[in-house]
């Protein structure tokens, strides 16, 4: 790790731009204002390890400042990559003592980010791997919206679904919209595919 990039200035630096946008500032934002005032451990880059390299220094200065404010009594930093953001008004505690951890500072995320460990340790093979695991799990997982729109496709209306109820719910919809039963067959196309999405959403494959 160089040496500018745990220096007292960055991290002024680092808070006067955290202050100077009260609605908030987005991480490629901060990282290329910093890029712009000389610091080379956010000087863009295509290679994956440099970009990884930048984005887990930023977070870790980051989740630094926010313990510092919250234990200052001064407030609370929202941390996300689309929105950064300071905000005076500190999350509810049950009680005033700044030495606690609250819930929000207790979390796998913020503890990984601020173990400098995985910053020194992590090689361009892992990032790799970090970078192909991300998608085949983007790939493999249906989001929210897409859960919702296939339960609702095969007539689930309960919270929590199992397989068996997925397959039971598909087949009987199947036995009204097959069109080797006098069915619709882009109905039968919207019902197989959303039995396929919940199916994945589970963790299992086709059938």
């Amino acid at each position: 790790m160089q040496t500018d990039q745990l220096d007292p200035q960055l991290l002024n630096d680092l808070l006067t731009l955290l202050l100077q946008h009260p609605d908030g500032i987005a991480e490629h934002q901060l990282l290329k204002a910093l890029a712009e005032q000389g610091y080379q451990a956010f000087q863009p880059s295509l290679e994956p390890l440099a970009l990884f390299q930048a984005h887990f220094l930023l977070f870790h200065l980051l989740y630094r400042q926010q313990q510092a404010w919250y234990q200052q009594g001064h407030g609370w930093l929202q941390i996300d990559c689309l929105k950064i953001q300071f905000q005076p008004q500190r999350p509810h505690q049950p009680t005033h003592d700044t030495q606690s951890t609250p819930p929000q500072l207790d979390d796998p995320l913020r503890r990984y980010y601020l173990d400098i460990e995985q910053y020194r340790q992590t090689q361009t093979d892992d990032v790799i791997e970090l970078l192909d695991s991300f998608w085949r799990s983007l790939a493999r997982s249906p989001d929210t919206t897409q859960i919702q729109q296939a339960k609702g496709l095969l007539e689930i209306t309960e919270e929590t679904i199992t397989l068996e109820q997925v397959n039971r719910h598909y087949r009987r919809l199947s036995q009204i919209h097959h069109p080797d039963k006098g069915g619709d067959s882009e109905r039968f196309r919207q019902i197989s595919q959303a039995a396929e999405t919940l199916r994945k959403s589970l963790g299992y494959k086709k059938t």
